[in-house]
């Protein structure tokens, strides 16, 4: 890392601590402090100042940036961090987020994280001290759980309430509205099953608590048909991206005991796999059965239309929106549990209406 986004940073973690208006030290205070020169310091302050972190003018101290002169004071300001606001899953959550605030007079920045746990940490301390009063976050997937430990903790010591929607991070006690992601596994390949696919694989990119809610739920329904668990049958590619999704689809349907059927845990991963299917000369549905996750509008769109697994984004964000205004009210609004979970559904389509034996086509 450059030495001036590491005092950059640094700077970001400092005024995290302080209130709007707060003084930072001087130049050459911190100079000593951060152990740099005036040059890097000035270009990470430039930074911080053209990122409304920081205010600082010639022959003045730099401050923490507060509230414009003139704005209302007590306007309520909601943060929502998402992987990427341009996902139809997620858009369907800020729906949800943005009507619930616009009913209370509540001001929604977007911000997306690119599941980057730097720019997710970036967004949660600058924010924090720019008259943020309420946070709901997709949290990232981070590689090193004490990193996302870390920053929530910070969250929760500046009491600014948040939220978290889909998924949670462990050892961090704060409210979750989520979906049942064991259900939607669950009732995936049960659908598979009652279709007539036997062989059903699971296709995942990353290994982490929602992936693993899924796979649980994946595995419930084939114990409970009493059918045989293959572990080759499980795929995680190692850098989870498409084009390892479909090579390792590919490869498996290869082997002399191939499933006839793919659980993705996602629609990605399903059309990558339908690719697969199509480059060996099968058929999709009547060769290998294909359900995906997130109902996405691409799914309408494919050939064959996929089957998906639909939750209820848009319910989810109004909920989370909710918890956000129970957190700021005084008493008149109603409860709202911590701790709150939606089923999924079932959008069938004709990716998986049953395997064809080869003699009956």
């Amino acid at each position: 890392m450059l030495r001036y986004k590491e005092i950059k940073k640094a700077l970001v973690e400092m005024v995290s601590t302080m209130k709007p208006g707060d003084k930072l030290p001087s130049r050459l205070e911190l100079c000593k402090k951060l152990e740099t020169t005036r040059t890097t310091l000035d270009k990470a302050i430039m930074e911080l100042c053209a990122d409304r972190v920081l205010s600082s003018e010639k022959g003045s101290a730099t401050r923490v940036v507060g509230f414009i002169e003139g704005t209302d004071k007590e306007a309520d300001n909601w943060c929502v961090i998402v992987p990427d606001a341009t996902e139809g899953i997620y858009n369907s959550l800020l729906r949800g987020i943005e009507e619930i605030a616009q009913q209370h007079g509540t001001n929604t920045i977007i911000c997306s994280s690119h599941n980057d746990g730097d720019k997710q940490e970036q967004y949660i301390k600058r924010l924090m001290v720019s008259g943020i009063t309420g946070f709901v976050i997709v949290p990232i997937v981070a590689d090193n759980p004490m990193e996302s430990y870390r920053l929530y903790e910070n969250l929760i010591r500046s009491k600014v309430p948040f939220v978290f929607c889909n998924r949670g991070v462990e050892g961090i006690d704060a409210p979750i509205v989520k979906s049942n992601d064991f259900y939607g596994g669950y009732i995936a390949t049960k659908h598979l099953i009652s279709m007539g696919y036997r062989k059903i694989a699971y296709i995942c990119e990353l290994k982490y608590s929602t992936s693993i809610e899924r796979y649980e739920g994946y595995i419930g329904a084939l114990m409970e048909e009493k059918l045989p668990v293959r572990p080759q049958y499980i795929l995680i590619p190692p850098h989870g991206v498409m084009q390892d999704c479909m090579d390792a689809a590919k490869s498996l349907l290869q082997q002399a005991d191939a499933p006839d059927a793919f659980f993705c845990f996602n629609d990605r991963i399903a059309f990558a796999v339908m690719r697969a299917v199509n480059a060996l000369n099968m058929q999709v549905s009547d060769d290998v059965g294909v359900i995906g996750y997130d109902d996405t509008f691409s799914c309408t769109e494919s050939s064959p239309q996929l089957t998906s697994i639909s939750y209820q984004s848009k319910e989810i964000g109004k909920t989370a929106a909710r918890v956000l205004v129970n957190a700021r009210s005084t008493g008149t609004e109603p409860y709202m549990p911590e701790y709150q979970v939606f089923q999924p559904e079932l959008a069938i389509r004709r990716s998986c209406r049953g395997p064809v034996r080869r003699d009956q086509k």
